[in-house]
């Protein structure tokens, strides 16, 4: 939040003055919790960057869905509810390893999708994704962090 006055002992083109040290209020942070070394790497930077701040994380995973006839067909009945519970239990332990107070969210879909949802349904300032270096086929096609850059509302701060 910036403060436009101006001192009246300042010289005109003083800097504003920032009343709170608050860069961002809401942060969403989503992580493929099956990969443990990423998510730690990416929650532990998420959490020297917001140190300073008093906003709210969100962290999420999410999950694929199979419930197309023609893939669900393959799997057990309860496969997405087993999925779900096991990446739930996987994202509570790399919450609490990287010692983040943050709302958990566990989603099903395509990534890029439930993270535009998410991220606007919880309407966050901004998002923080993990990138990895990007293939030939992701120039045509697009990486999720690239597709979440490209559509999200929110402002996005990639993590190599």
């Amino acid at each position: 939040v910036v403060d436009d006055r101006r001192n009246p002992a300042s010289p005109r083109d003083a800097a504003p003055v920032l009343k709170e040290n608050v860069m961002f209020n809401k942060v969403l942070i989503p992580v493929d919790a099956t990969m443990k070394k990423d998510t730690e790497k990416l929650l532990n930077a998420a959490k020297i960057l917001t140190a300073g701040w008093t906003c709210e994380i969100h962290v999420a995973t999410i999950v694929p869905m199979v419930s197309m006839p023609i893939v669900g067909s393959y799997f057990d009945k309860d496969f997405e509810t087993e999925s779900s519970a096991a990446a739930a239990k996987e994202l509570a332990s790399a919450v609490s390893v990287a010692n983040i107070d943050a709302k958990k969210h566990v989603l099903a879909g395509t990534v890029y999708d439930a993270v535009i949802h998410l991220a606007s349904k919880l309407d966050v300032d901004l998002i923080v994704i993990g990138a990895h270096q990007p293939e030939l086929r992701h120039y045509l096609l697009g990486s999720n962090a690239s597709r979440v850059v490209r559509h999200s509302k929110s402002s996005v701060l990639v993590l190599r």
